[in-house]
């Protein structure tokens, strides 16, 4: 999970957290010590780590486009 967030904090990806509780948290995460700081539409949030139960990164690809293969 660690390996996941700071990947995310590297890239600045887009992070879906589930947390024990149920909550979903959508945010781009910033740091990461013994919590989790995101930035999500609601401003900055702090998570403990203990209260994550799974992580997601939203990855995007960039389009090239080949105009001799369209």
């Amino acid at each position: 999970m660690l390996k996941e967030i700071n990947a995310a904090i590297q890239k600045k990806q887009v992070m879906i957290v589930h947390l024990n509780n149920g909550e979903i948290l959508e945010g781009i995460p910033h740091s990461c010590t013994d919590r989790l700081k995101m930035w999500s539409v609601y401003g900055a949030v702090w998570v403990p780590l203990e209260e994550i139960k799974h992580v997601c990164r939203l990855i995007q690809f960039e389009h090239k486009r080949d105009c001799a293969t369209v």
